[in-house]
């Protein structure tokens, strides 16, 4: 960003009225975009949700795309923050799968529940031009590598077998949760249950182990 866009943005964000229509603004976005994608989205709906005509969006924002790169960077820096303090407010002994458990819970929460910018960033990241995901990418960065960090520590602990791909894993685990937003329905289940499915398939996986399916062998053949 040039000096002169700085100099132009801390203009409008430092009337506390300014800030407060500002803040009104990317919220009411964060919403439309969440719901009806980037392409779909227009200034004058923005402007219809947050309650204003839609010339003076452009006294705050130079566009849609300086719009969408602020929802973006506050979607990703929330659901990061939720991380870490669920993790973070855990006691210094707890076992890596409540710790797992923390994560994942925070994580699915603001994108299910309370965060229409953690909610568009999922839904139309791809659909942002490129100079704006190249912004973002270094935010989204971060987020994974404290994922794979965490994932890190439970393969030191044990957790996760010592063979599997921490890469892998957490590009996966990242990408089902976020798939959630797409066909999670409120009152079908629980986020706290929905993240104990997921933290369950994690550590135990979806398959039946060898002696189980040994003695289900067995019984099959007492029977026949």
């Amino acid at each position: 960003m040039s000096q002169q866009e700085v100099s132009t943005r801390s203009r409008r964000t430092s009337h506390p009225k300014s800030a407060i229509t500002r803040q009104r603004i990317l919220d009411a976005a964060a919403r439309a975009f969440s719901l009806k994608g980037y392409a779909a989205t227009t200034i004058n709906d923005i402007a219809m949700t947050a309650e204003m005509q839609g010339g003076s969006i452009y006294y705050h924002f130079e566009s849609k795309d300086d719009i969408l790169q602020e929802v973006l960077d506050v979607g990703i820096t929330r659901v990061f923050s939720a991380v870490r303090l669920a993790v973070g407010s855990l006691p210094a002994s707890s076992a890596f799968s409540e710790k797992l458990e923390a994560a994942v819970t925070a994580h699915l929460t603001m994108l299910l529940q309370q965060s229409d910018y953690t909610s568009a960033n999922i839904r139309v990241f791809e659909q942002a031009p490129a100079a704006v995901k190249r912004q973002n990418r270094k935010l989204r960065a971060a987020y994974g590598e404290y994922w794979g960090r965490l994932l890190s520590e439970g393969q030191r602990a044990g957790a996760i077998r010592r063979d599997v791909d921490l890469m892998v894993l957490r590009l996966l685990l990242l990408g089902a949760m976020n798939w959630a937003a797409t066909w999670y329905r409120p009152g079908d289940l629980a986020v706290s249950e929905l993240a104990q499915n997921v933290c369950d398939i994690v550590l135990n996986g979806a398959g039946l182990d060898s002696n189980h399916l040994e003695r289900s062998s067995k019984g099959r053949r007492a029977r026949s």
